[in-house]
């Protein structure tokens, strides 16, 4: 059976809900009950009232009753049995389901907790639409097969056990005759669930690719628009469109040829009993109303291997969805913290690149034997061509990365020393993609550091030269950006990111690429406000260095000449060899 792996990915989730999984699981034993008595009313009036020569039914309490009060009673038993299992229902549905709801949130969280620690070198292989996928539809997934196993697959097995009892009691040889296609059930689930599952299997894996390109195209829709690529857009997602139908389709095809085989099977085996249990009836051994409860007993007996053939399919789905939500929780490529992990130094003397080499790629490398020192209080502008290391290095400062061989450190402590809060705490980072969130201007601004103030924000927002646009916009501080800044101009959202980055007490500050992509104009603005944020202090963690106490070590990686006007030093970072691409620096002051 898949769900073992359903129920082991699911079981830390599961565990603070077991009161109202219990509750499930006590209504649906009093529902078990109550739906073996519901064939009896019915037996009472046939023998009772309707048979020829029906015999008076007799009650210890209500003494001897005649043909039209046996049939008021088995009909009031009837109405109580239906409200009983009804309110049975409710109770066993709102628990279930809503223990499934919170099972399924907790999961999602998790993923989400674990997804933000994952290294870069993972999320690098993995398309964001196909993480949404898993965080949905399969979790989702996950979710119907803990309300399916409480609502269906726990009931039915009491059920079955309670029926084979009972009929044994009433016609040992009925129940044999009822109980022998149950195996030619049983192997039709066993073969239909490893059909479903395969099937399953291939649609899950088209449906993650569909979501990433849908997620890739809409991220990108005023690149589609621009082109006038609508045609190619309709075709890639038509053709992963299509793929999914044809894998949903195939697995909808398996699940139902399957159906009427269970049907016939199930309908030989009532053919049998009515035959060998009306013999009985006419031989006298049997009353009507009797066969009439074996005969619904054994539709009791039968419907939940009929349900387990059909539950498979949910079954199988969430098998199939907690292999990939698995994948993640189980997933150890992160950056790992030293167990004796120090906080990050203040840096007073500087960061150094001891003989770093780093790819990507094994054996691709994009750093070789790289040795550069930066000093405190220190600007140093990193310029060369594209793909010659600049970024890569602010990514292995902040441990976005680790280095291959080689080290980093921050006044002679390795940064894998550190551990990684200090260490992401002491750099005020502008990435080259100034991503933003769909929030308000003050909170993406306030994202690094949740617990600013109104007035530290706009402190920031002077730097950053933020302030000169605030006021053109309909809220202010509180207007909301939209999705990663669509309101903003490219400058303006760059300016936010510097904002961002600028706000706190962070010694260091690493600028990738803050002017690339800008017209003339937005690059200006840009370039007045890294030179009002580099010469900014940052508090008391702030490296001295040339009695210039509280200036920040800044790093800037760029294209861009004019910022090598604000650097105390420049740095050219030249491809050497094109097979091992070492890094030669060149120093131009």
């Amino acid at each position: 059976m898949p769900l073992p792996l359903a129920l082991r990915v699911v079981a830390p989730a599961a565990r603070p809900q077991a009161a109202r999984l219990g509750l499930a699981a006590g209504s649906v034993l009093v529902q078990v009950g109550l739906e073996l008595l519901r064939p009896w009313p019915l037996a009472l009036a046939v023998d009772h009232a309707l048979a020829a020569g029906a015999r008076p039914l007799r009650l210890p309490v209500l003494g001897e009753l005649g043909a039209t009060s046996a049939l008021v009673l088995a009909a009031l038993a009837t109405v109580v049995l239906t409200v009983g299992i009804g309110a049975l229902d409710l109770v066993l549905e709102r628990s279930a389901e809503g223990a499934a709801e919170r099972i399924g949130a907790r999961v999602r969280s998790d993923m989400f907790t674990r997804l933000l620690t994952r290294s870069l070198r993972w999320h690098d292989r993995t398309r964001v639409g196909e993480l949404q996928s898993r965080m949905s539809t399969d979790v989702g997934r996950l979710q119907d097969a803990v309300v399916a196993t409480t609502t269906t697959l726990v009931p039915d097995a009491v059920m079955v056990a309670a029926v084979v009892v009972l009929m044994a009691r009433l016609d040992p040889m009925l129940a044999v005759v009822g109980l022998s296609v149950v195996p030619v059930l049983a192997l039709l689930v066993v073969v239909q669930r490893r059909q479903v599952r395969a099937a399953q299997l291939a649609a899950r894996s088209t449906s993650g690719r569909l979501a990433s390109t849908t997620t890739d195209l809409l991220r990108n829709i005023r690149a589609v628009q621009a082109f006038g690529r609508h045609d190619r857009a309709e075709t890639i997602h038509g053709a992963d469109n299509h793929a999914v139908l044809r894998a949903e389709l195939r697995a909808v095809d398996v699940t139902a040829r399957w159906t009427p085989v269970g049907d016939v099977v199930l309908a030989l085996g009532t053919g049998l009993v009515l035959v060998v249990g009306g013999t009985h009836v006419l031989r006298g051994g049997l009353s009507v109303g009797a066969l009439l409860v074996v005969l619904a007993y054994l539709s009791s007996l039968y419907s939940p291997v009929k349900n387990l053939a059909r539950l498979s399919t949910v079954l199988a789905k969430a098998s199939v969805s907690a292999g990939r939500v698995r994948e993640v929780m189980v997933c150890e490529e992160a950056i790992r913290e030293h167990p004796l992990a120090v906080p990050a130094p203040s840096l007073r003397h500087g960061i150094w690149f001891e003989d770093v080499s780093f790819g990507y790629e094994p054996g691709r490398p994009v750093i070789s034997h790289l040795t550069l020192a930066v000093r405190a209080g220190e600007t140093v502008c990193l310029l060369g061509a594209s793909g010659g290391g600049k970024s890569t290095l602010t990514y292995l400062l902040l441990r976005l990365y680790d280095v291959d061989s080689g080290r980093v450190t921050l006044d002679g402590v390795d940064v894998r020393d550190c551990t990684l809060a200090s260490l992401r705490s002491r750099f005020a980072y502008l990435p080259q993609d100034p991503w933003l969130l769909d929030a308000t201007l003050a909170e993406n601004i306030a994202f690094g550091t949740p617990d600013a103030d109104r007035e530290q924000v706009r402190e920031a927002a002077r730097l950053a030269r933020v302030e000169e646009f605030v006021a053109r916009l309909p809220l202010g501080y509180d207007t909301p950006l939209g999705e990663n800044g669509v309101r903003l101009s490219g400058g303006q959202r760059r300016r936010v990111a510097l904002a961002r980055a600028v706000l706190g007490d962070a010694p260091m500050m690493l600028l990738d690429e803050p002017t690339a992509s800008l017209d003339q104009a937005s690059a200006e603005a840009v370039l007045d406000a890294v030179g009002a944020t580099v010469g900014a202090g940052a508090g008391t963690g702030a490296g001295v260095v040339s009695g210039a106490p509280g200036r920040r070590t800044t790093l800037i990686v760029t294209h861009d000449p004019r910022l090598a006007v604000m650097a105390d030093r420049v740095l050219e970072l030249r491809p050497g060899d094109p097979t091992g691409t070492p890094v030669v620096t060149v120093e131009r002051r």
